[in-house]
C-alpha cells in the first residue's frame, strides 16, 4: 500500500520489506547482516552531533535497520546486502560525517560552476543530477560507504532543482557525482524494484550480484555517455579554466 494517505512510517517498512523478500530470492545469506532497529534516542544523538536534522523516511529506516554489520573481517565472510560495503549505523552516522568533512578545503577558484562547467565539459569532471562536487560538504552526511572510495550521502545543500535530503553517490577516485534518488524511501523503493527484476531476470536489472561479495558497488553509477554531458543546471553556464 503506497501513496499520500499512508505514513512515513508505513512507506519505509514496505519498502525494506520489498527488499528482504528481495535478498531472500538471490541472497539469503546477506539477510544476517541487516542489524536490528535504533532506539529513537540513539537517532536524536547522530542529529545533536552532526547538527541536522534527518529526513523523516530516513529516520524511519533506522528504526527498521540500524545500517548493516560486515563483522570484524573485510571482506565479509557474508555477502553484503546493499551495494556497499555496509550502510552506516548511528555511531558510524557521526564517525564517518566527521571523517568526510574533515577533508572540505573550501577553495574559491574551484567552488565555482564556471569551474565544474569547465570541468565537465572537459571529461575531468562527471554530474549526473543536481548536486555539487564539494568534497566533504558540511550539507552532507555520510549513510554507506565501499571501501572508503565510493560513498552515499544524504545531500541538504542540493545544486538548483534538487531535493535536500537526496541521495548521492560519490566516487572520489572516478571524480563522479549521482543522484540516486529524491529522497531515501524512493532508494529503497528503486533498489527494492532492481531486487526483483534481478530474481525474474539479472539481465533486465542495472544491478550486478556476486554471490560471495553482494551487489557491485557500481550500481547507480553514472553511465559512461553522461561524461562530457552537463547536467540541466549547468547548461547555460559559462565554463572557466581554474588554471587561468
Amino acid at each position: 500500500m503506497t501513496g499520500p494517505g499512508v505514513d512515513v512510517d508505513t512507506r519505509v517498512a514496505e519498502a525494506w520489506a520489498r527488499i528482504e523478500a528481495g535478498l531472500s530470492s538471490v541472497l539469503p545469506a546477506s539477510l544476517r547482516l541487516l542489524n536490528a532497529p535504533a532506539p529513537a534516542p540513539a537517532i536524536d544523538v547522530v542529529e545533536a552531533a552532526l547538527g541536522v536534522a534527518l529526513p523523516p523516511d530516513f529516520r524511519a529506516s533506522l528504526r527498521v535497520h540500524n545500517g548493516t554489520d560486515p563483522g570484524l573481517t573485510l571482506p565479509s565472510p557474508e555477502p553484503s546486502p546493499v551495494p556497499l560495503t555496509n550502510l552506516c549505523d548511528t555511531d558510524q552516522l557521526v564517525e564517518m560525517t566527521r571523517v568526510w568533512r574533515d577533508n572540505h578545503h573550501p577553495d574559491p577558484d574551484w567552488d565555482d560552476p564556471q569551474v565544474w562547467a569547465y570541468l565537465v565539459d572537459t571529461k575531468m569532471l562527471c554530474l549526473n543530477g543536481p548536486v555539487r562536487p564539494i568534497v566533504g560538504s558540511p550539507g552532507a552526511v555520510v549513510v554507506g560507504d565501499m571501501n572508503g572510495d565510493v560513498w552515499w550521502l544524504l545531500d541538504f545543500d542540493p545544486a538548483p532543482g534538487g531535493t535536500p535530503g537526496q541521495v548521492v553517490r560519490v566516487d572520489v577516485e572516478c571524480v563522479s557525482w549521482d543522484v540516486l534518488a529524491p529522497s531515501w524511501t524512493q532508494l529503497l523503493v528503486r533498489y527494492a524494484e532492481d531486487l526483483t527484476r534481478f530474481a525474474a531476470d539479472p539481465g533486465t536489472s542495472p544491478l550486478e550480484i556476486d554471490h560471495h561479495v553482494g551487489p557491485a558497488c557500481e550500481w547507480g553509477s553514472t553511465p559512461s555517455d553522461f561524461w562530457g554531458t552537463r547536467p540541466a543546471w549547468l547548461r547555460d553556464v559559462q565554463p572557466r579554466s581554474p588554471h587561468t
